[in-house]
């Protein structure tokens, strides 16, 4: 009975473990996508003072939240892309 009640918590953990999806990836992502999209508007023109801040802001996020994937492989951040997608 131990047993079988030991097997179901396994399998239970191992399931919700591997639901593929990787939240802090996901974040990553997020960070990285809102720091290239500001980077994208310094190159109007002139920069204030205030997209400077925000620009330091942005890439102290993107540093914080990518920080666990900075030896990541390619194809491997690929599979995990694709996950926060769905």
């Amino acid at each position: 009975m131990k047993n079988l009640a030991f097997c179901i918590g396994l399998i239970a953990f191992l399931c919700a473990c591997g639901s593929g999806k990787d939240e802090q990836f996901c974040k990553c992502l997020e960070a990285s996508d809102q720091l290239n999209a500001h980077s994208v508007e310094l190159f109007s023109g002139n920069i204030s003072s205030e997209q400077a801040e925000k620009q330091q802001q942005l890439i102290k996020a993107k540093k914080e939240a990518c920080k666990n994937y900075e030896k990541m492989t390619g194809p491997e951040m690929l599979e995990r892309k694709k996950e926060c997608s769905k």
